[in-house]
């Protein structure tokens, strides 16, 4: 019981640092010297550990793959590549409901830090002729946008879950992958239904979607292809088993000369502050990992935790869900909740999806995520309207990966 108490007191340090926007990989540093100093690790080895994950080599690889994520991303919108994603996309002779959850999705391949509000002029112009209230369009900008934290490579938390867990990123990818296709299938039903038979807001809809700015007819899907191939090529290279890392240099090396990309920004992006936040934030969350095994944290946790005759699974999804929903940042409850779930089973694809899910569902109905907070702000919407349409549909994923989880496992 005074390990679980322990380990409130610094999830509570956690929540009032992360609240004073205090930086992620801040709060995950300071969090882990209290972690170490209450579990009885004193200054000198607690500063030792430290240091041992920042020069570790898995440390180190981490690091690389998010900086070289973060480049990528920069070179990708400085060149217009996500211009010409999106305007490939309204090119498309899709259904305009289909059309305008499209258009935050194309916007979610690239993570960007609070990137719905990129997305949101663009849902407000598709659906400016239809009866949506700004709630809808909260939802629409909101969820769709983060269909892919199950499976595309380029998401830090994804990254990492495989890192903590031990099982292969291209594992994951494969084991999670359905779960971006039934996020999108829930959404479109649970926010379209209500259109989908209505002739008159189809039109209304599609009059919307015209209003939005096109370029002449081509090629379209295979405009969308070259426009998009930096991120399906660096998952079908992590599905072959090529690390993320040499994944994306290829990748990042093939643009920078498709492009004729110069090398000052490039050199400058990577001077970024931004870089230095990534640099601490994957730093602070591996420390935290680090410091809750060489401290013994983790054993007295699962032995307390064990105690109450709670089941695995029950943990399994309770703790990330609890700590998503508390941080609103899914590195943070992954980096958190991750090393404890982790100590309580033997790490595999099925457990491991089960308890990603779980985080992500957390964190998509945290009052605190920063993606809903801007939405609800862009549309001038009502916080508890924009709120709670966003319960049951991302339970029922966790419903849903339970489901998987008992079949597959």
């Amino acid at each position: 019981m005074v390990a679980i108490l322990k380990i409130l007191l610094v999830f509570s340090l956690i929540i009032i640092l992360l609240r004073k926007r205090i930086s992620l990989g801040t709060t995950m540093l300071v969090s882990s010297g209290l972690l170490g100093l209450l579990f009885g690790l004193g200054p000198a080895p607690l500063l030792k550990q430290f240091f041992l994950t920042l020069i570790h080599p898995a440390t180190i690889s981490l690091i690389s793959a998010l900086v070289l994520i973060m480049i990528l991303e920069s070179v990708m919108r400085n060149t217009g590549m996500l211009k010409a994603m999106t305007d490939s996309l309204l090119k498309l002779p899709l259904n305009p409901l289909v059309l305008i959850a499209s258009i935050p999705a194309i916007i979610g391949f690239l993570p960007s830090a609070g990137g719905a509000r990129f997305s949101a002029p663009l849902v407000d112009q598709a659906t400016s002729n239809m009866s949506f209230q700004p709630e809808d369009k909260v939802f629409i900008n909101y969820w769709f946008r983060h269909m892919w934290e199950y499976c595309l490579p380029l998401y830090p938390g994804l990254l990492l879950a495989a890192h903590i867990s031990g099982v292969p990123l291209g594992t994951l990818i494969l084991w999670q992958w359905p779960f971006a296709v039934i996020w999108a299938l829930l959404g479109y039903w649970y926010i379209f239904r209500p259109f989908g038979g209505d002739k008159e807001a189809a039109a209304a809809t599609e009059a919307g979607t015209e209003a939005l700015p096109k370029q002449e007819e081509g090629h379209s899907l295979m405009d969308l292809i070259k426009t998009t191939w930096p991120l399906w090529c660096t998952v079908l290279l992590v599905l072959a088993h090529v690390s993320i890392v040499i994944s994306i240099i290829g990748v990042l090396l093939l643009l920078i000369i498709q492009k004729r990309y110069p090398l000052q920004p490039l050199i400058k992006t990577i001077f970024e502050p931004l870089t230095a936040r990534i640099v601490f934030l994957t730093w602070g969350t591996l420390a935290f990992k680090d410091v809750l095994e060489a401290s013994g944290a983790v054993n007295q946790l699962s032995s307390a935790i064990s105690s109450f005759g709670f089941s695995p699974v029950i943990i399994l999804i309770l703790l990330p869900l609890a700590v998503g929903m508390l941080t609103g940042l899914l590195q943070a409850c992954i980096g958190v909740s991750f090393p404890l779930v982790m100590s309580f089973i033997e790490p595999s694809g099925a457990y491991v999806m089960l308890a990603y899910i779980s985080g992500v569902a957390g964190v998509m109905i945290s009052p605190v995520h920063l993606c809903l907070v801007l939405s609800i702000e862009y549309f001038k919407a009502d916080f508890t309207r924009s709120y709670k349409p966003l319960l049951m549909p991302s339970l029922l994923v966790v419903g849903i990966a339970l489901g998987a989880f008992a079949v597959l496992r």
